[in-house]
C-alpha cells in the first residue's frame, strides 16, 4: 500500500509540474534582453528597444554605433539597408546577434539565410558579408574580440 501511495504521489507531482510548466504562456515570459556589465555600469534593455537605438538617415545604407568597450571587447549596434562589401578582419573575432530583419550571410564561401535571433560567429580571417532582404533596415548586436580598432577591415572580391 505504501509503495502504491508513493507511486501515486510521484505521478501526481509529475502531472502538477507538467501542468504548471504548460500553463506559462509567452505573454507571461519576460522579454528577451541585453543584460551586460559594461565599464560604465550595468545595462539591461529589451532587445526590441536596443534595435531602436540605431537608425539610418535618409539615403544612408549602413551605420555602426559603439555601445561600450573594455580592454578585451567592444560592443556595437549595426544597421544595414542594403548589402555589405565582402570583407574580413585579420585581428578580430566577431559575434553577431540579429535583432531585427532577415537576409543572407556570406560566411566563408557559402551564403545562408539568417533572421531575427540568429547568432553568427565569424572567426578572424573569415570572409563575410550580410545582405539585407527585409523591407526595413536590419539591425544586429556585434561583439568584437579584441576591441575593434576601426582599422582591421580588408575588402575582398
Amino acid at each position: 500500500m505504501k509503495r502504491l501511495l508513493r507511486g501515486s504521489l510521484a505521478v501526481a507531482a509529475a502531472a502538477a509540474g507538467f501542468w504548471l510548466a504548460s500553463s506559462v504562456t509567452a505573454a507571461d515570459a519576460p522579454p528577451a534582453v541585453l543584460d551586460a556589465l559594461f565599464p560604465n555600469g550595468r545595462e539591461t534593455v529589451p532587445l526590441a528597444a536596443l534595435a531602436e537605438r540605431v537608425t539610418l538617415a535618409p539615403g544612408e545604407d549602413f551605420r555602426v554605433i559603439e555601445l561600450a568597450r573594455d580592454a578585451n571587447t567592444s560592443q556595437h549596434l549595426v544597421a544595414i539597408q542594403g548589402a555589405e562589401i565582402p570583407h574580413r578582419h585579420d585581428r578580430h573575432d566577431l559575434l553577431v546577434v540579429m535583432l531585427r530583419g532577415h537576409g543572407r550571410m556570406r560566411l566563408g564561401a557559402e551564403q545562408r539565410p539568417v533572421g531575427e535571433g540568429s547568432i553568427l560567429y565569424v572567426p578572424r580571417g573569415a570572409v563575410h558579408a550580410f545582405r539585407n532582404e527585409s523591407p526595413e533596415p536590419a539591425v544586429a548586436y556585434a561583439i568584437y574580440v579584441p576591441a575593434f580598432d576601426g582599422k582591421d577591415r580588408v575588402e575582398v572580391p
